[in-house]
């Protein structure tokens, strides 16, 4: 069953163009698959982050879900990984 929960795991701030460590939940006002790169809003202002999987149940996030945040905007992947020109999609 599709959902509109993805988790991402955000950019890694000393090795620019790797994501890594812990995944956060998000829910997503566009489509989305895994490895397409968004803006994913955090406390601290948005981070580039990657999706590293979708179609999450709501029993996963049910302890967390009024904290959800949402993701909006999708990077244009190839045009970031190649030059870091961020060319977004915005829904």
């Amino acid at each position: 069953m599709e959902t509109n929960i993805v988790s991402v795991k955000y950019e890694d701030e000393f090795m620019p163009k790797t994501f890594s460590g812990k995944a956060y939940s998000y829910y997503s006002k566009i489509k989305l698959k895994e490895g397409d790169l968004v803006m994913a809003p955090t406390v601290t202002g948005s981070k580039i982050a990657i999706v590293s999987e979708v179609n999450i149940s709501e029993k996963r996030i049910q302890t967390i879900k009024s904290k959800l945040k949402t993701i909006v905007v999708k990077v244009k992947k190839e045009s970031y990984l190649k030059s870091s020109k961020l060319l977004m999609d915005i829904a």
